[in-house]
């Protein structure tokens, strides 16, 4: 499942799935109809987190140039 971010929007403690509080900064969650359920209500904003390269690829495509 892709990963997004969960942002509380305007200061709301959110819990997760799991009980906890979601961090007031956002943190990286599973996209599910949990979170997409929260995101409908305002409760958080949902931000889609960046592919990141492969440390190994960088580090090939660096050494070829």
């Amino acid at each position: 499942m892709p990963q997004v971010k969960a942002t509380p929007i305007n200061g709301a403690r959110v819990r997760k799935p799991d009980g906890a509080i979601l961090n007031a900064a956002g943190e990286p969650v599973e996209r599910t109809s949990f979170w997409l359920r929260r995101e409908k209500d305002g409760d958080v904003k949902l931000e889609a987190i960046a592919a990141q390269e492969p440390a190994a690829e960088a580090v090939v495509k660096s050494i070829k140039k």
